[in-house]
């Protein structure tokens, strides 16, 4: 059996809804004696109650703050089967009467070393500041002034004084969280540092580290969290910049030669490898009510689509666990493991209730389960290539196992089958395995989900998420897209609220815009797509009525985040606008491609990276088809008659329209006849030639229709949540931007030149830049 290697992600996702007292109880035989409503009049002062299912039993009452404020002691209640809600605790245990709304505090620096500090106070409310400095010979490091946010955290950095003076055998001064106090204050190999958090709140991350032989500290950097405080998206994200996401991503060649961080440096596994089995693991238990079940199922869908888009061989392995652990889908079934949408399809007719009334949570089990399956891969190491996968664990879940053995003992047993230590408190050498854990909801046990947590130097594998409405957006945010030089991706999942404060969509990062100064400046001109670092595509009207290599005087491309000066202009041999002129046919676009190479490349980020060229390696990856041919491709992208389409109008917004094929197709290059003006004998075929599609006037749609300036922007589609370029826009019947009769917009079609029909001049100048197929 072929099994395409490791990356494993354990999804447990689980929110303490009811304690494992009450879980036990509901597992007991009683006494019907008919559903009791719970009160829907309950208030919170300074703040507003909601309810689902109206009060019924099983329903949740949800208190409700302002920013900058929480509700206290809990966030949520549970109506029971006795028609009263969960009662209200303290965290000692202590009942009170009343729920409230308390001010949101961020943990104030208690310690720094060699530096000052002020105000000096344990807590801070939201809008204060703390100040930092350091004392003469030491210099500072971090953010001079941190702001309490609405959040419960602070703006900016740890600060941190280090000594002018550094020895060669020692680490740099790890630094000290707000909310902590350290013991140690020497860095010599082999030296330890300990931290304590003030009370009230957890210590997460590795309260022990120790000054290792590469002089990095052992463990991960600890942190300070108080009990009503949540990572944000935003935050998981910047904390795993160069962990998970490191691990996705795929640099430059450029970058690998320059001298990257460590946090890095594991990204260039991933191209070495790229092979990965995904463990998804579902809490189906009793404190997962079906609502949050269904949420959670749609984040894990979320996530394996986002994983899906990469240039990796992926495969599924999605379990359910409550008291037993169900097989939704096996990795072992390479036939549907492989294929993401049979993995999603399968997941989606599962049934919430398949586990009848074994409602316990037993995380031991699912990790068994996994345990199991990498234990079958060990023993088939040289046909699946064990010893070269990358294998990651995402655990979402509220950490209270109530039954089964503890599931730190299934983690071990996974640590020796990959052959690492069980015993080391650093994991930083585990290569093949990281360990990250979510906590979900306000009672999670963060002390026993810090433990499952991998420690490694200079990441984070631990974070606690407020709801799972956040479960889908934290899951885009870890895998960042921001370094990724891939062909076709488009940062697009972004929430309105992250709009609102101000983050941008990059949906279309290929997308450029050409201005020269021989050019009109209040009018665009055109427009192109980035193929590579060093190469635009466009249409070859733009720089004459005939094949040229002129380059217009300071030619400028600008794409998303700046502009690079074009240095040369190849145009298609056969383009010739003027070709059919002695036949009374003024314009003839056939041929209209060009390529304008760049005289600094451009820098890819968010918002400027290529798009993906059919019949290429990049492109089959993106497909997942490996190993295909430019035929495949084709028939991937173009099989349908009518095939959606997307193009960028007027450089800001994306317009949907379609393309019409093989029998759809004539009526489409029909409307073509209307620009004809004068007599002729050029037939229609010899007009718009095979080198063109077609797209607009699709029945029952209102299809986007192109304007001057449009010209030479890309006619894309996606797949697989990568875009891939099938054509370059050229010409239109219908300037629809100027015509005052809505009714005539029912004639306009647009043409655009095939790249399927130029691959071999795209090869001849692109190949030394991109991998075509053979």
């Amino acid at each position: 059996m072929s099994i395409k290697s490791a990356l494993w992600i354990l999804v447990s996702i689980t929110v303490l809804e009811v304690s494992p007292q009450e879980l036990d109880y509901y597992s007991e035989t009683y006494d019907d004696q008919g559903p009791l409503n719970c009160s829907t009049t309950e208030t919170i002062k300074g703040g507003n109650v909601t309810y689902s299912e109206g009060g019924l039993e099983g329903s949740v009452m949800t208190y409700h703050c302002n920013p900058g404020k929480f509700p206290y002691p809990v966030s949520d209640r549970i109506c029971g089967a006795d028609g009263e809600w969960s009662p209200l605790r303290l965290p000692s245990g202590r009942l009170v009467s009343r729920p409230s709304c308390k001010d949101m505090m961020c943990p104030g620096q208690l310690q720094l070393d060699n530096g000052d500090f002020w105000p000096r106070d344990q807590w801070f409310p939201v809008g204060m500041t703390q100040s930092f400095s350091c004392h003469s010979g030491f210099s500072f490091h971090g953010s001079e002034k941190r702001n309490c946010t609405l959040s419960g955290e602070w703006t900016g950095t740890t600060p941190i004084c280090r000594n002018h003076v550094f020895a060669a055998s020692e680490c740099r001064d790890p630094g000290i969280p707000p909310g902590a106090k350290r013991s140690g204050d020497r860095f010599q190999i082999g030296d330890k540092v300990t931290y304590r958090c003030q009370a009230g709140m957890h210590l997460l991350g590795s309260a022990e580290r120790v000054c290792l032989e590469n002089k990095e500290w052992s463990g991960s950097s600890p942190w300070c969290q108080a009990p009503q405080t949540f990572d944000t998206p935003s935050s998981v994200a910047a904390a795993m910049a160069g962990s998970l996401a490191g691990v996705m991503d795929v640099l430059s060649p450029d970058s690998k030669k320059k001298n990257v961080s460590r946090s890095f440096a594991r990204s260039f596994l991933v191209a070495e490898v790229s092979r990965m089995n995904v463990y998804i693991l579902l809490d189906t238990s009793g404190s997962i009510k079906k609502d949050k079940f269904e949420l959670a199922r749609n984040a894990t869908i979320a996530l394996i689509r986002k994983l899906d888009s990469y240039d990796v061989q992926l495969n599924f392995h999605v379990l359910s666990f409550a008291s037993e652990t169900i097989d939704i889908v096996s990795i072992l079934d390479t036939d549907i493991s492989g294929d993401s949408d049979w993995v999603i399809k399968t997941l989606m007719k599962f049934d919430y209730h398949s586990h009848g009334r074994k409602t316990g949570t037993n995380l031991y089990s699912a990790l068994e389960n996994v345990m199991n399956t990498i234990s079958f891969l060990s023993e088939n190491r040289n046909k699946n290539r064990f010893n070269e996968t990358q294998n990651i664990i995402i655990i979402e879940t509220d950490g209270y196992s109530n039954t089964g053995k503890k599931p730190e003992a299934a983690l071990d047993r996974i640590r020796s089958l990959l052959g690492y230590s069980t015993t080391q408190h650093d994991q930083t050498h585990e290569k093949l395995l990281d360990v990250y854990v979510f906590g979900v909801g306000e009672q999670v046990n963060k002390d026993e989900l810090n433990s499952l947590a991998s420690k490694k130097s200079g990441e984070r594998h631990f974070f606690v998420v407020e709801d799972f409405g956040l479960l889908g957006e934290v899951f885009n945010s870890i895998i960042s897209d921001k370094s990724v030089t891939m062909c076709g991706i488009a940062q697009e999942d972004i929430t309105e609220d992250q709009m609102l404060d101000g983050l941008k969509a990059y949906t279309r990062p290929w997308h450029v815009n050409l201005i020269s100064i021989e050019w009109p400046r209040d009018k665009l001109h055109c427009t192109g797509s980035i193929v590579s670092q060093n190469w635009v595509l466009t249409a070859a009207h733009c720089f004459g009525k005939v094949n040229t290599s002129r380059v217009p005087s300071q030619l400028k491309i600008q794409y998303g985040g700046g502009e690079v000066d074009g240095s040369r202009v190849i145009t298609h041999p056969d383009y010739n606008s003027l070709k059919l002129k002695g036949r009374n046919v003024s314009e003839f676009y056939d041929y209209d491609v060009a390529l304008v190479e760049t005289k600094q490349k451009i820098p890819l980020s968010w918002e400027a990276r290529p798009i993906c060229l059919p019949c290429t390696i990049a492109a089959s990856r993106a497909m997942k088809k490996i190993n295909s041919t430019c035929e495949q491709h084709r028939e991937e992208l173009l099989s349908q008659t009518v095939t959606t389409a997307f193009f960028i109008h007027k450089s800001r917004e994306r317009k949907q329209t379609h393309i019409h094929l093989k029998n759809q197709r004539p009526a489409c290059v029909e409307k073509a006849r209307l620009t004809l003006t004068k007599p002729t004998n050029v037939s229609l075929d010899e007009y718009v030639t095979e080198n063109f599609l077609c797209s607009g006037g699709t029945a029952n749609y209102q299809d986007g229709i192109s304007c001057k300036g449009d010209s030479g922007g890309s006619l894309y589609l996606q797949k697989r949540k990568r875009f891939f370029q099938v054509g370059v826009l050229s010409w239109g019947t219908i300037n629809v931007c100027e015509i005052q009769l809505k009714m005539s917009k029912a004639d306009a079609r647009d043409f655009h030149i095939d790249l399927f029909k130029l691959m071999p001049w795209l090869k001849q100048h692109l190949g030394k830049d991109i991998q075509f197929l053979p």
